[in-house]
């Protein structure tokens, strides 16, 4: 998984096989405007050029009014999860769709790309976003520029309609992803982000697994090939049972890729079969979780965590917001200059957050409201309390209340 260009260069670096995921909405996030044809032809160029001749796979735009853009107002949604986003949005704003479209087009003129469309729901919106693609590539024949005529063309699987459409899905695309994160909230109804929901969003409940092994058969069946991204993909402890379930390509960010590498060389495809096999008739989370985990205790590197780790009361692990993480996500326009960074304080199951500091040569690109999101992110995901002591911090939750729930309650009472 890549953002931009940076990612791609920590990707090659450690060798990826390609990229299964270039989420586009950094390209947009970054600018206070729409970018033009050629900005993001730029753009996915410098991505794609660090990994040649390997393949990357473009997604499409995937914003909403969870997941805004300052210049792109939209509808405030009470559900925003299940609302306006992905192709559902593009496909309601042609201009947009047809110049991204267009500048991944030209783009495979000269590099091994593929365009992957989000939140895809059936039949007639795949049909629909393909027709709009074969009107950009009929626009560019006829202006001149070149382009890969048959592009590879990908759907992700994310929403329950997906999963049960697959094989009809599978028929009209090249390749399937299979987006876990959101997969397993829309199978759940449970939002992920919602810190009281932690306990029923669980990527081992055995309907997902079941929905993991079905989509990865079909894909089989139908000769497509099919990629898992998502949480479960980056994390380990899973990899033996999601190959055993089927999967053979995972996409990952490139800090985990090494991880994944020698979980992937530390088992059989036997063993992985067997051990899908002992967990597909388990009617029981708690069940499969057990088994997993003795699985995982097996063959896991001594210095690997156990699956899914609770907070210690005397935890001093550092939350991963790293300068150059969070800075290489922003290389493109934020230029090499100056050093921005948030400084924060781990105290057992909570997290201090102090300040944020951003050069003025740095400013106006979402950096600070990069580096507080991560920070949130994994404190959701080692389920740790948030202080802010940051004025900045404060007002990025009061405007983002999907976070509002980290805020530790003895801050609620202080308040």
């Amino acid at each position: 998984n890549i953002g931009q260009t940076a990612d791609a260069l920590a990707a090659a670096n450690v060798k990826a096989d390609g990229v299964g995921l270039y989420r586009t909405e950094f390209v947009f996030l970054v600018q206070d405007h729409f970018p033009a044809e050629d900005e993001q032809y730029q753009f996915y160029r410098a991505t794609a050029e660090h990994l040649r001749p390997s393949e990357t796979v473009i997604r499409l735009l995937d914003v909403g009014s969870d997941k805004p853009l300052s210049y792109f107002p939209l509808p405030r949604e009470a559900n925003p999860a299940m609302g306006c986003r992905g192709t559902r949005l593009l496909l309601a704003h042609p201009a947009l769709l047809n110049t991204q479209l267009r500048a991944i087009l030209r783009l495979s003129a000269s590099h091994p790309v593929a365009i992957l469309l989000p939140m895809i729901d059936g039949i007639d919106e795949l049909r629909a976003a393909k027709a709009a693609i074969e009107s950009a590539k009929k626009e560019l024949a006829e202006a001149g520029p070149s382009f890969d005529p048959c592009i590879p063309i990908g759907a992700m699987i994310e929403t329950p309609s997906a999963a049960i459409l697959v094989g009809q899905l599978a028929d009209e695309v090249d390749f399937l992803s299979v987006g876990t994160n959101d997969l397993v909230q829309f199978l759940l109804a449970a939002d992920r982000i919602r810190g009281e929901m932690a306990s029923t969003y669980d990527p081992l409940h055995p309907a997902v697994i079941q929905v993991l092994a079905t989509l990865a058969s079909v894909a089989r069946s139908k000769g497509k090939p099919i990629s898992l991204c998502g949480e479960i993909a980056s994390d380990p402890a899973y990899t033996n049972l999601l190959i055993g379930l089927g999967f053979r390509s995972f996409s990952v960010a490139a800090g985990r890729l090494l991880e994944i590498k020698h979980a992937i060389r530390s088992t059989s495809l036997q063993d992985a079969e067997r051990l899908a096999g002992q967990v597909l008739p388990l009617s029981s989370t708690r069940d499969i979780r057990a088994r997993v985990q003795d699985d995982w205790n097996r063959r896991r590197p001594v210095s690997s965590p156990e699956l899914d780790p609770a907070p210690s009361a005397t935890s001093t692990t550092p939350l991963p917001v790293t300068h150059n993480a969070v800075l290489q996500r922003f290389e493109s326009q934020a230029g090499n200059s100056g050093l921005a960074f948030l400084s924060y304080l781990v105290e057992g199951d909570r997290v201090i957050l102090n300040r944020t500091f951003v050069p003025d040569e740095r400013r106006g690109h979402g950096l600070a409201a990069e580096l507080v999101r991560v920070a949130l992110d994994e404190a959701r995901q080692r389920r740790w309390k948030i202080v802010p002591r940051c004025s900045y911090v404060a007002r990025f939750i009061d405007r983002h209340p999907q976070f509002s729930d980290l805020v530790s309650q003895q801050e609620r009472e202080l308040e």
